[in-house]
């Protein structure tokens, strides 16, 4: 039997799972524990970790399987279950997705099942002299909830915000051209501004400016404003998991209870190289 240790961040997000080598394979008790440790702190680090894209498969598909990515010419030519985020270059031609999560976001929140969560295993960490560059900052969206105001609260219940994809153009870091195709096969879709977690029960706020054009049944006048106030209160301080990668990490992290960013504070010569999964959720609720 595998006995892991469970080190919470000390924030409001976040604990690192020791004890475990998921190249030696993950039994049924592991695997039991390390997801109920996902479920409960949002986001969970395995460090020193040495997978292959079959074992990372693998345990995306024990999570919940995986969802196709949208832009499909960054996926790995032998694995394309496997997204790759990179600033590599092979043949003069990017090997991933360069500029992915500039800004703050929740993966996927304009399809209309939104990804349980998203896996990344970290190949290369950009650093220099020592230091790491390119940190994840995680936000808790479901401790923003519960610091809201009781009027805020009530507010709040049963209103719905339109995601649109075709929004991602707008926001800053986004450069990347989308094709028609791509806009064509991801309409607006509608999502609680307040979502209930299907594992742990809790409220969590589900907006964000820039990827939410509106509120239904609001005018632009009072809707942009409270979706605005939102997204800046779910990145508070206080509400912060910030990770710093090395090589051989592996994150799992929550897209219901969590929004994240990625530091886009180097470039080539310094290195970044990750494989990405991202796992089947539920209907929001």
């Amino acid at each position: 039997m595998t006995f892991l240790e469970i080190v919470p961040s000390g924030d409001a997000c976040g604990a690192e799972v020791r004890g475990i080598d998921l190249g030696d394979g993950l039994d049924e008790a592991a695997f039991t524990e390390i997801d109920a440790a996902f479920n409960e702190h949002s986001v969970i680090v395995l460090r020193n970790q040495s997978v292959t894209p079959e074992q990372h498969i693998d345990l995306s598909d024990r999570l919940g399987g995986i969802v196709p990515h949208t832009f499909s010419e960054f996926c790995h030519p032998d694995h394309p279950k496997i997204f790759r985020i990179s600033n590599l270059l092979e043949d003069g031609k990017p090997l991933g997705y360069e500029k992915a999560g500039v800004t703050w976001h929740t993966d996927q929140s304009y399809i209309e099942t939104p990804p349980r969560c998203t896996t990344m295993f970290a190949l290369e960490v950009p650093e220099k002299g020592g230091k790491i560059f390119g940190d994840t900052l995680f936000a808790s969206t479901a401790t923003a909830y519960d610091a809201l105001s009781s009027d805020m609260k009530v507010r709040l219940e049963g209103l719905k915000a339109i995601h649109q994809f075709a929004a991602r153009k707008r926001r800053p870091g986004r450069e990347k051209e989308l094709s028609e195709a791509q806009k064509s096969k991801n309409p607006d879709v509608v999502h609680p501004v307040v979502r209930t977690h299907p594992f742990t029960g809790r409220k969590c706020i589900y907006v964000l400016e820039g990827e939410c054009t509106g509120i239904v049944g609001l005018d632009d006048t009072e809707a942009l404003p409270l979706i605005k106030e939102l997204s800046d209160h779910v990145i508070r301080p206080e509400f912060i998991y910030r990770h710093k990668w090395q090589q051989g990490d592996l994150i799992i992290w929550d897209n219901c209870a969590l929004q994240h960013r990625a530091e886009n504070d180097y470039e080539l010569p310094l290195r970044r190289h990750m494989h990405r999964t991202s796992v089947n959720g539920s209907k929001t609720f």
